[in-house]
């Protein structure tokens, strides 16, 4: 007969086991996946920056939308844009994920079901990324205060935008004390 004392810790590492190959498990549901394509024709306003755009359907929350920018030809910044669609001319840019790193013509985003979120140029280079594949990873949002959000199963949150802050700091979003956490400004 084994002694109580050995059952429970043993119990306890299976139950613990368990959970952990369910959340690693977790995916998208092929419903919430998405691959966008860089391409079409450029917004018709001239924006901030003076650059040509292209907004992404579906990732949008006003006053953010999600899109492409270029100030060098075939050299697109994948960026979150804040305004009102009346004053197109007042947007601005707040957010970018590949700065330094531009893409061409074709590039994607793409989130597919393992969670992660991806900027690939159209030869397949990884531009930039979550880092979040197969970390449990469920849903991908977009909130009304800009902050781009992966979430798991139970609602909690795997990644955000703003813990990745460029050169403007929104309303909601912080600096966390003790963290490596700048504002970094665009190159002239």
């Amino acid at each position: 007969m084994s002694s109580p004392t050995f059952t429970l810790p043993l119990l306890s590492l299976l139950f613990f086991f368990s959970i952990f190959c369910i959340v690693a498990q977790a995916q998208v549901p092929a419903n919430e996946t998405f691959k966008l394509v860089n391409e079409g024709e450029f917004g018709p306003y001239v924006v901030e920056y003076f650059g040509d755009y292209r907004m992404l359907p579906y990732v949008f929350n006003s006053p953010f939308q999600l899109g492409f920018y270029n100030t060098t030809h075939n050299a697109f910044t994948l960026a979150l844009r804040m305004g009102l669609v009346h004053s197109e001319s007042l947007m601005r840019w707040v957010w970018e994920a590949n700065r330094g790193n531009p893409v061409g013509e074709n590039a994607t985003l793409t989130f597919g079901t393992d969670g992660n979120l991806v900027l690939a140029d159209a030869d397949g280079r990884v531009a930039w990324q979550t880092n979040t594949a197969n970390k449990g990873v469920v849903s991908f949002k977009l909130l009304p205060t800009g902050n781009m959000v992966l979430y798991d199963s139970k609602g909690n949150l795997v990644w955000q935008s703003f813990d990745s802050p460029t050169d403007t700091r929104l309303v909601g979003q912080s600096l966390r004390a003790g963290a490596i956490r700048k504002l970094v400004s665009r190159a002239s």
